[in-house]
């Protein structure tokens, strides 16, 4: 299911806008917002695939460029940096401009052309399922700088002390401010189960449970990690359910 985010402050267009995603095909979830801070507030905590922004969300106030704001914003939240962004415009003067400068997709001028929308939308659409076909990678911003982790190399994650630590074959990176549920929220295709409060293991890497002395051993690490008493039971039945379906 792809995820829509619209925020423009016209209820008219805003309206047209949905109305027009909703035919074009039913795989796709529209989120519509009127604020800046209402749609921020929901990009942060989901996994946007494209977002589709009035350039100028605050008309009555001179030289607003609001909606640019907002999308540098949402270019610096790991969750959805890396989803599309198609402005909406009512000139194409100096927001061509701003919409390099920000990197945007596209642009969609006012009024609103129905054909042109469906198509800069199926466009990123396809674009996304065919990169969908690559390796899962997700992104971190550590001390301002943006870098690449392959989902598939990590074998668990620790979040302690407001510090998430990821241990890969190799390494161990630590991200900051990263809470273990928001690390998990941004993981599609893999399965990570949690043994112990703040922890969560990738099943693909599990060798073996040693359920009487609460230890899982993973492939390429030392170190069992620890399971938990009160998490146990549930770790147990969900690790065990994957097993029989042959996930790993």
């Amino acid at each position: 299911m792809k995820q829509i985010l619209i925020l423009e402050d016209n209820e008219l267009t805003r309206n047209k806008l949905v109305k027009i995603l909703k035919d074009i095909e039913e795989r796709i979830e529209i989120f519509a917002f009127s604020t800046q801070e209402e749609a921020l507030g929901f990009a942060l905590t989901h996994r946007i695939d494209l977002f589709l922004v009035d350039i100028i969300l605050r008309p009555k106030e001179r030289n607003d460029f609001s909606g640019i704001r907002f999308v540098e914003k949402i270019k610096e939240c790991p969750s959805c940096g890396m989803a599309e962004v198609v402005f909406i415009t009512s000139l194409a003067g100096l927001e061509v401009e701003l919409l390099h400068r920000v990197h945007c997709y596209d642009y969609i001028e006012k009024p609103i052309d129905e054909e042109r929308v469906k198509r800069i939308v199926r466009e990123v659409l396809d674009k996304g399922e065919k990169a969908s076909k690559l390796p899962e990678r997700i992104y971190f911003r550590n001390d301002g700088i943006s870098y690449p982790v392959d989902v598939a190399e990590i074998r668990y994650v620790v979040y302690q002390n407001r510090v998430l630590s990821i241990y890969t074959g190799e390494e161990c990176i630590e991200i900051a401010n990263l809470p273990l549920k928001k690390f998990l929220e941004q993981v599609r295709d893999s399965v990570f189960l949690s043994p112990v409060k703040g922890t969560a293991v990738n099943i693909s890497y599990i060798e073996s449970v040693d359920y009487v002395n609460q230890f899982i051993y993973l492939k390429d690490i030392k170190e069992p990690v620890c399971m938990g008493s009160v998490l146990k039971k549930r770790f147990r039945s969900e690790y065990e359910k994957y097993v029989r379906r042959g996930y790993k």
